[in-house]
């Protein structure tokens, strides 16, 4: 039986060839040589990308004055680094021919996805859609022999998270989750390392903070509660789309656009979308990515406003391990704190603080380099996008892959269905199941026909 080889199994075994032939008996340093040479493109340089969900954030989110790129916008114009951006999808189509005009004569702009997921001569996929979309688009991608890049969180329910990472184990499609603050950030892959490296101790206590009610202009989400109106959908956007295996629901802006996320159809509210960077960093650095709590308990608020937001807006929610270990997410300022016998850190995207890092001497961080390299996978620090293609041009898995991923989403999802049951839930990782008849209940959602995962 002949295994018919892939276009991104092609194309690495090319960049390798070119490698070894490429090897010179000397070398002539470019800045003392007045012919530089050509540089032959890489392999993954000429990968074919696709962009699927390329928003733009209205005017007034996190107070910017005017429209600016959308998460999706971003991560496919960071793909347009490394390859070829041919082609771009968004269900609303004004912006997919706004992100195509960055790559002129190059990018093709389609309003459904499907366009790029069918083509074969596409390698590479970027998914930054709101959240009820990412698995069954990263699923679909991954089964048609691409490799994917999907913005967090990984997924909107746990069976999800299931499917997600049963594909990725099925296909082995190289796949990295927007979880940057593995690398992109050195206080924390300093903090991970100092964990890793035992200054802290060995029983490690957690607590991850999220901020709540973020500022959409001078006002924060929660603070206006009156109930939202229908409204004319916007021309060139597929609303039915945008809904897509959710229950219809009628058009308004605050639904949809930047504003999905407080609304639990499509989103987890700050528990799934801070408490996915949170979380995730710390079940990481803690070692616990195949692992799993026991026992979850804690309390939410919620607006209870008919035809409103309906997330959480406040959570403190409490995580037990079969060991004893524990973690705690909260609403609140937004960090991780880290305890242990040995002594504690408190990290965000701004600052490491504690007495272990104080202490820290220049061997000691020689050391704390060394693990870093072994979080990395040897792979570049500062830049997920670059760790995604670098992963590609290799044939392995990059620092956020799936199978490390799932475990801290699901936390975020225990999170929510524990706030929302308002019962201390347990869970047997084994049996993929809580003791709890109604926490069951929400493992999983029914798809609206049509939109189920195929």
């Amino acid at each position: 039986m002949i295994k018919r080889q892939t276009r991104r199994q092609f194309l690495r075994d090319a960049s390798l060839a070119s490698a070894a032939a490429c090897v010179a008996p000397a070398f002539t340093p470019y800045l003392y040589s007045s012919e530089q040479p050509v540089r032959e493109k890489s392999a993954v340089e000429k990968l074919q990308i696709g962009a699927i969900g390329v928003s733009e954030y209205r005017a007034g989110v996190w107070d910017n004055d005017k429209p600016f790129d959308g998460r999706g916008t971003f991560i496919g114009r960071r793909a347009g680094e490394f390859g070829a951006v041919v082609a771009c999808a968004d269900v609303y189509l004004p912006f997919a021919e706004r992100f195509a005009a960055y790559f002129p004569n190059q990018c093709k702009a389609f309003q459904d996805y499907e366009r790029i997921v069918d083509d074969p001569t596409i390698d590479v996929v970027t998914i930054g859609t709101p959240d009820h979309w990412h698995v069954k688009i990263a699923v679909e991608a991954m089964r048609a022999g691409k490799s994917v890049y999907v913005e967090k969180p990984l997924s909107l329910t746990m069976e999800e998270s299931r499917l997600i990472a049963n594909v990725s184990k099925e296909t082995g499609a190289i796949v990295q989750v927007g979880s940057q603050q593995r690398d992109e950030f050195d206080t924390f892959l300093t903090a991970a390392a100092i964990v890793r490296s035992g200054r802290l101790g060995n029983k490690i206590e957690t607590v991850c903070s999220c901020p709540v009610n973020e500022s959409i202009g001078k006002v924060g989400v929660f603070d206006k509660r009156e109930p939202f109106k229908p409204q004319p959908i916007p021309e060139g956007l597929n609303w039915d789309k945008w809904l897509g295996p959710t229950p219809y629901e009628d058009y308004f802006l605050e639904r949809c656009f930047y504003n999905f996320r407080f609304w639990s159809a499509y989103s987890g509210g700050e528990i799934t979308n801070w408490g996915a960077h949170n979380v995730d960093f710390a079940v990481w650095a803690l070692g616990r990515c195949d692992d799993a709590p026991v026992e979850i308990s804690g309390e939410g608020k919620f607006p209870n406003i008919d035809g409103w937001y309906d997330v959480a807006e406040e959570f403190n929610v409490l995580f037990k391990y079969n060991d004893g270990a524990s973690l705690r997410l909260t609403s609140g300022e937004n960090f991780v704190l880290l305890s242990g016998e040995l002594g504690r850190i408190r990290v965000n995207r701004a600052r490491l603080t504690g007495k272990p890092v104080e202490d820290l001497t220049p061997k000691d961080k020689e050391e704390l380099e060394e693990i870093k390299r072994d979080l990395l996978k040897g792979k570049s620090s500062g830049d997920h996008m670059r760790n995604f293609f670098e992963a590609i041009e290799e044939g392995v898995q990059p620092i956020s892959d799936v199978a490390s991923t799932v475990s801290g989403i699901n936390m975020c999802h225990m999170a929510n269905i524990c706030v929302k049951t308002g019962k201390t839930l347990h869970w047997n990782q084994d049996a993929y199941a809580f003791e709890e008849e109604e926490a069951n209940a929400q493992i999983a959602r029914p798809s609206r026909p049509g939109y189920e995962v195929a």
